[in-house]
Parts: structure tokens; C-alpha cells; sequence
């Protein structure tokens, strides 16, 4: 149960960093003396810890002299971060032991999960998530495409799976010793897989059945995830508004309404995606992830052929997502690129060339897996196809690792528009202090099916006062011929925040660490007058602060409420998809002011299926809200702030399985600023996996990130940066000047 009050030393950067030492000193420790121990305490009540330690001991000892014998010119410093030199074949072998050392385990979670056998690692919890991996064929998909990849690209990959290979051959995670498995032989097939769980993890396969599902209901209602309706200009900002957004929702929930004949189920807020924004030459960045232990991401530098790279890697991936070189910065947020679409039986491709039935077991658990494959996708309910660009070959490669050979933004923007992969915004700046804005990854052109031609592919320099923003609102950004590149899915309020910080001058760092929550106000009105009959509630809510501060009263009432209320609202907008095919139904989550309008007026004939009128709903959200976190927080939940219900939460694929080691294996549980809708952004498990400000005329590199470089306990890496990263500080990223211990 959450604390009603929140601790000083939970709170204090500096108590903090103690108490990571403090583990780290105690994880040291306690695996030294399991490594003799453990021989000797068989029948003893710890023996799976005592196991645990033993092997932490042992990888630890086994991997820092496989790393110094296969990459002697391997520096790692005091964070973890890894810094190597030489090739490119070279410098990516390097990285490559680097990150089986560091996330070895992890990386295999990533691609298992996209293969479709995370439970052989995890058990039972995972194999909801395997049936539909195997259903969706991401690994007969991933062959094809490692097989595709240019001679350049699956040189690096070969070269990156050697030095995985290398590190595996010599010292085994610890992770698998507890599992008592063997860890993969990698390959460029497993890094294509990796890329595609992080394709499945941005882009939403459902987003064609969304639009089909509105146009449907109304004339032109698939407008709703257009361009400009409720939308915010992204490069610049701006408010870009159309009055037209909230008549046309209205039209097309009406007709929701009247054409619902069934109760429809509701659906969960997509998680949101990340920032960026350029200000003169300086570049910040914000990639807004899942996280756990180890980070997703790990900090990396790399010196290729004299020049140097520092960034960041997804490990399993050897390309840069987000850095900077002495000529140019570059960071990347999500953009709801246009992925999918339905192909009907009898077209090319669509003929199956795999129909089998697969056997998953897990947690004393059978399942049967029906798997029917084609050419151009797997095969759904109807006979009809999906296609999605995470099976194609071409639309996933690693041509964005070129950005780090670019001299200029111009040079950036071209390799960017020509890469393959999942759809993202690509902000750039160069020491001519020069910034652009473009789209990288293959998309659909809307109606005709056709892919967006690189030439096509829109570009945007910075204006006037040198400011761009991204931070999830593309689609104001058209094509030539007016069609946008991406769904209008989220509310714009933190891009338009983002704009009005930088433009007021603020510290890169303050506007990384913002927690207004302005977008919970209106409806903050619209819910005070339904809990009369919970002064308690009523009085906490009246007095929130309008932020996400730890110390923010009754937001976590309106987060709940204002979930509730949404998705019963716009449930009846879900498409009709049988139950049993491969996506889910698309999600509506923009235009969120419009709505809080239409639920304030409450007009009767707008009323969601299943209640009586709009105050109905409004008490039910209240007194559903109230019910759930008193049973989840106890009766003290109307006194608790945010901080004591927002937690940090990183926790080790392991935790469940060690509850006695969490203290070693897991990140210390603080209280968290921020929420979804706020440039902080901060939900259960999830947030900025990197914050990263790069300067190419200065020279400057910023970073911080929150789970630590390493998923190794006993390495200086496990827990590096965590209290910067909580108080909202950056450091310095430069390279060593010598060798440090891991």
C-alpha cells in the first residue's frame, strides 16, 4: 500500500544517491560471499538467492575478462557507459560484447518476445503476448528481411552479432543460470526481431480499420485522425486548430450512438510517445519508452575511423536512434505513421504459404496456436490479409545508422527519408546552426496503398526564431498533394507547452523536467459538481495545483476519472473486429478538449449506450474512481499526493521470481513526478528512457537516463545516473581518458 506522506529522503537526490551506493556496496558484497557460500548451503531455506548471487559473482568475474581479451581497446567508465574506437566492423564487434554484457538478457527478451517465445524465459505471464507473436509470423517474417538487408547494413549486423557471440561464448548472463537455459546464438535475424518488437511497440496495426470505422459512420469522418482537426502544428508549435474537429466529432459520435445496437468494450489510453525540439543548433530529446532494468536504452560512445559518435543504441540494434558527432545533432520521437492495411483474399500474395497449429506451454498452462501465414502478411478471420510494414522487407533496415557520418542537416534529412523503420520524426541540427524536422521509416500513402516516395516525404527548416517541436503531433505536416504522413492519435498540449517554455527562454533541462498538467483543468470542472457525496475526494481534487508534482493533491482521481469517462464516450467509435484477429481496436485519443466540451454541455442525444444521461456516466466514473484506488490505496487515498501513488517502479524480468534479491536486482521504489500529459511524462511503468541535449557548435553532450547501463548488479553501470535522472539533472557524456573498471 502507498505511503499517505512521502518520505524527505525519498525526495532528497543526494539520500538517494546514497542508497544506490549503499545496494550496490550490498550486492557486491553479498555475491562475493554467495560465490564461496554457496557450495557449502544446499539445504539452506536462501539456497535460490544464495544460487542467484553466486552466478552474478561468477558473470561478473567471467564477462570483465572476456571483454578484456576480446576488446582489449574496450573502455567502460564509471556510469557504465561504453566507449570503443576503430572500423566500423571493429567499433560495432566492441558494442556488440558491450551490450551482451550489459543487456544481454534483455536483448534476448526483446527478440523472444517478437519470436513468440518470451515464456520459455518468463512463464505463463508471457504467453498471451507468444500466441500472438506466433499468429502475426514475426519470425518467419524477420528471415525474409535479415536476407534483404544491403551488403552494408548485414555487414554491421554480422559484425554486432560477433561480438555478442563472443561474450556469450565466454560468460554466461546470470539471468540464464537461474533459468537454467543457455543464452542464443545471435544473429542479423535476431536484431531484425528486436527491430520489430520495437516496430510493434510505435506503430499501431489497427490504425486503417479506425479510419474505415469513421468514415463509415459519417462522410468524411476518418478527418477526425487527419491533419489539422484539433491538431497542433509540430514543427513549429503552434496552434493549427479547426473549429470543423469538434462538429465533426460530434457528428460521428452521434452516429455512433444511434448505430450501436450492442455494448462495445472499452479501451485503454495509448501510452504516450516522446519529444524533441531544436532551439538554434541545440537539440533536445526525450525517447519516452517502457522501462525496466536495465534501461532500454544504453549510452554509448564510438570512434570510428577518428571520428567520434556519442548516443544512444537500443541494445540488440546497432544504429544510433538518438546523438550527436562534432557536425550534427539528431533525436527521434513517434510519429503515428501509416503502417497497415487490409488486403483481400484472392489479390496477389495473400495465398497461404504456412498453415500450421503450434503447441505453447507454460505454468502448468497448454495453448493451441492456430498459424496461418501469406506472402504479403498473416492471414486473418475473413481469409482477408494484413499487411503491415513490420514484415516487409525494405520497411525495416538500419539505414538510420548513416546519420552519424552526416556533415549537414541537409545530409541527415536525406539519409533520413530513405531508412527503413518504424515511423519516427526526425529532428536534426548541424554546427551551421541549421535544424530541420522530417519523417523517417516507409509509410502508406492514405487511399491508394503505395508507399510514400523518400522525395515525398515532407522536410521543414526551422523559421524565424530557430525553434522546431515534435512531440507526437505530425500530422499537420502534409504531403504535396494535402494527404498527411500520419494519424492525428494524440492531444497536442505538451508540444504546445514544449514551444511556449523554449520560447520564453527557459533552461533546456527545466522544460525536460515541466509537470504542468493544464490538460486535466477542464475537466477537472466537469467532474467537482458529481463528488459532493465524497467531500474527502472533492476536497483533494479541488485542490490540485494543475501540475504533477510529487506533491500534486487529487490528480490521481482525475487521471481515473477522466480514463473512465473517455473511453465509455468514444467506445462506440472502436471498429468491429472479430475477437480473435490480430489487432485491436484503433484508439481516438486527440481532440480531448473538444470532448471535454461535449461531455460539459451534455447534450441527451450524445449520450454514451448504457446510461440513462450524462450525469448517470458522471457519477458512475466518480463513484468507480473512489471504490477502485480506495481498495488499491486504502481510505487514506483522498490525503495521498501524487508522489505516494506515482511510483518509480523499475523492476528486473526476474523480480517476481527473486522477491528476496529485489533489492539488489530491482531499481529503489520512489515517488515519480509527471503523468501522461505532461512534458515529464510519466505513467506505470513507462516514461523517458533518455533525456539528451546536444549542441554540434558547442560540443556539448547532456544526458541522463533512469534504470542504469547495466543489467549486471555488481557493475558500477546498475544504477548510474538514477538520481540525476529523478531530480531532473543532466551530466556531461565525455569520453574517458583512460580505462575504468566495470
Amino acid at each position: 500500500m502507498a505511503e499517505p506522506r512521502l518520505r524527505r529522503r525519498d525526495l532528497s537526490p543526494a539520500a538517494v544517491a546514497v542508497r544506490c551506493l549503499a545496494r550496490g556496496v550490498g550486492a557486491r558484497v553479498a555475491a562475493a560471499a554467495a560465490g564461496v557460500l554457496h557450495g557449502r548451503l544446499r539445504q539452506s531455506s536462501w539456497r535460490t538467492e544464495i544460487e542467484a548471487l553466486a552466478a552474478m559473482h561468477r558473470f561478473h568475474r567471467q564477462a570483465t575478462r572476456a571483454a578484456r581479451a576480446v576488446v582489449p581497446e574496450l573502455c567502460i567508465d564509471r556510469r557504465g557507459v561504453p566507449w570503443v574506437s576503430g572500423t566500423p566492423r571493429r567499433a560495432w564487434f566492441a558494442l556488440g560484447v558491450a551490450s551482451a554484457w550489459s543487456h544481454g538478457f534483455a536483448m534476448d527478451a526483446a527478440r523472444r518476445r517478437a519470436a513468440g517465445t518470451l515464456s520459455e524465459l518468463l512463464g505463463e505471464p508471457a504467453l498471451d503476448g507468444d500466441m500472438l507473436a506466433r499468429r502475426i509470423g514475426f519470425a518467419f517474417y524477420a528471415d525474409r528481411i535479415a536476407a534483404a538487408l544491403p551488403a552494408d547494413q548485414r555487414a554491421v549486423l554480422d559484425a554486432y552479432a560477433d561480438g555478442v557471440n563472443a561474450l556469450f561464448a565466454r560468460a554466461k548472463p546470470w539471468e540464464y543460470t537461474v533459468l537454467g537455459l543457455e543464452p542464443p546464438t545471435w544473429s542479423a535475424a535476431h536484431s531484425v526481431l528486436v527491430a520489430q518488437d520495437m516496430f510493434h511497440q510505435l506503430t499501431d496495426p489497427s490504425g486503417h480499420e479506425l479510419r474505415a470505422r469513421l468514415d463509415e459512420l459519417t462522410d468524411g469522418g476518418a478527418a477526425l485522425i487527419d491533419r489539422t482537426l484539433g491538431a497542433t502544428t509540430a514543427v513549429h508549435g503552434g496552434p493549427a486548430g479547426d473549429p470543423e474537429g469538434s462538429a465533426l466529432l460530434r457528428r460521428v459520435l452521434a452516429a455512433a450512438h444511434t448505430a450501436a445496437a450492442d455494448d462495445v468494450p472499452a479501451r485503454q489510453e495509448p501510452a504516450v510517445g516522446s519529444n524533441g525540439w531544436a532551439s538554434g543548433s541545440v537539440l533536445a530529446n526525450d525517447i519516452h519508452l517502457a522501462l525496466g532494468v536495465p534501461n532500454p536504452l544504453m549510452a554509448a560512445g564510438a570512434t570510428v575511423d577518428g571520428a567520434l559518435t556519442r548516443g544512444f543504441l537500443r541494445p540488440g540494434l546497432p544504429v544510433f536512434l538518438a546523438g550527436a558527432t562534432a557536425s550534427l545533432a539528431w533525436g527521434v520521437t513517434r510519429l503515428c505513421g501509416r503502417t497497415s492495411g487490409r488486403l483481400p483474399a484472392g489479390v496477389r500474395g495473400t495465398a497461404p504459404v504456412v498453415d500450421r497449429t503450434e503447441v505453447l506451454a507454460a505454468g502448468g498452462r497448454s495453448v493451441r496456436v492456430r498459424v496461418r501465414l501469406a506472402d504479403a502478411g498473416p492471414v486473418l478471420s475473413d481469409g482477408s490479409v494484413l499487411r503491415w510494414l513490420a514484415l516487409e522487407p525494405g520497411a525495416v533496415e538500419f539505414g538510420l545508422s548513416g546519420l552519424a557520418r552526416c556533415e549537414t542537416v541537409a545530409q541527415a534529412c536525406d539519409v533520413a527519408v530513405r531508412s527503413g523503420a518504424p515511423p519516427v520524426s526526425v529532428l536534426v541540427t548541424d554546427r551551421h546552426g541549421d535544424a530541420a524536422w522530417t519523417a523517417a521509416g516507409r509509410m502508406i500513402r492514405s487511399g491508394i496503398g503505395e508507399l510514400v516516395p523518400p522525395a515525398d516525404v515532407p522536410r521543414v527548416a526551422a523559421g524565424p526564431d530557430g525553434v522546431l517541436v515534435a512531440a507526437n503531433c505530425d500530422p499537420a505536416v502534409a504531403l504535396a498533394d494535402g494527404a498527411s504522413v500520419a494519424e492525428n492519435a494524440y492531444p497536442h498540449d505538451r508540444a504546445r507547452r514544449i514551444a511556449a517554455l523554449v520560447g520564453a527562454g527557459l533552461p533546456t533541462a527545466a522544460v525536460q523536467s515541466d509537470v504542468d498538467s493544464s490538460f486535466y483543468l477542464p475537466w477537472r470542472e466537469v467532474f467537482l459538481p458529481y463528488l459532493a457525496k465524497t467531500p474527502a475526494v472533492a476536497a483533494a481534487v479541488s485542490a490540485w495545483d494543475g501540475t504533477a508534482d510529487v506533491h500534486a493533491s487529487g490528480l490521481h482521481y482525475l487521471v481515473l476519472m477522466h480514463r473512465l469517462v473517455r473511453a465509455r464516450v468514444t467506445a462506440a467509435l472502436a471498429p468491429r473486429i472479430p475477437a480473435d484477429d490480430l489487432f485491436g481496436p484503433g484508439s481516438l485519443a486527440a481532440l480531448d478538449a473538444e470532448l471535454a466540451g461535449i461531455v460539459a454541455e451534455g447534450d441527451p442525444e450524445l449520450t454514451p449506450p448504457g446510461f440513462r444521461d450524462w450525469p448517470h456516466l458522471l457519477r458512475w466514473a466518480a463513484l468507480a474512481a473512489t471504490r477502485y484506488l480506495e481498495q488499491k490505496l486504502g481510505p487514506d487515498a483522498p490525503a495521498m499526493p501524487w508522489g505516494a501513488v506515482n511510483r518509480l517502479g523499475l523492476r528486473h524480468p526476474l523480480s517476481a521470481r527473486l522477491p528476496r534479491l529485489r533489492w539488489a536486482i530491482d531499481q529503489p521504489d520512489l515517488p515519480r513526478r509527471g503523468c501522461q500529459q505532461s512534458v515529464d511524462a510519466a505513467a506505470a511503468g513507462f516514461g523517458a528512457a533518455m533525456r539528451m541535449v546536444g549542441d554540434p557548435v558547442t560540443g556539448s553532450f547532456r544526458v541522463s537516463w533512469p534504470g542504469g547501463q547495466s543489467g549486471d548488479p555488481l557493475a558500477r553501470g546498475h544504477r548510474s545516473l538514477l538520481p540525476a535522472w529523478l531530480a531532473g539533472r543532466l551530466v556531461e557524456l565525455t569520453p574517458p581518458r583512460g580505462s575504468a573498471r566495470r
